[in-house]
């Protein structure tokens, strides 16, 4: 009867430590810091906003480290971190 007491403990404290984990989560998730953060990050590894246009396949070519497709302008590849070309 007491281990049933102990699991049943442990199981509400685990949802409830879930629950806690998703709300703030959620608050992260949500602030404009972490919009901001994520905008910066996407700048930095060349990743376009919803605003710009997509590249034509022209302007794309495959990494060679993970063959994902990048654009020939980029210095660094989003996926994988391999540096694509060198640039003076």
């Amino acid at each position: 009867m007491v281990v049933f007491v102990i699991i049943g403990v442990c199981l509400v404290g685990a949802f409830l430590l879930w629950i806690l984990y998703e709300v703030i989560q959620s608050a992260i998730d949500n602030s404009a810091l972490a919009k901001n953060v994520q905008d910066i990050r996407n700048h930095l590894i060349g990743k376009g906003t919803e605003q710009e246009t997509a590249a034509s396949e022209e302007d794309l070519e495959p990494c060679p480290g993970c063959n994902h497709m990048v654009r020939k302008t980029d210095r660094v590849c989003g996926v994988c971190g391999s540096a694509l070309r060198d640039w003076d």
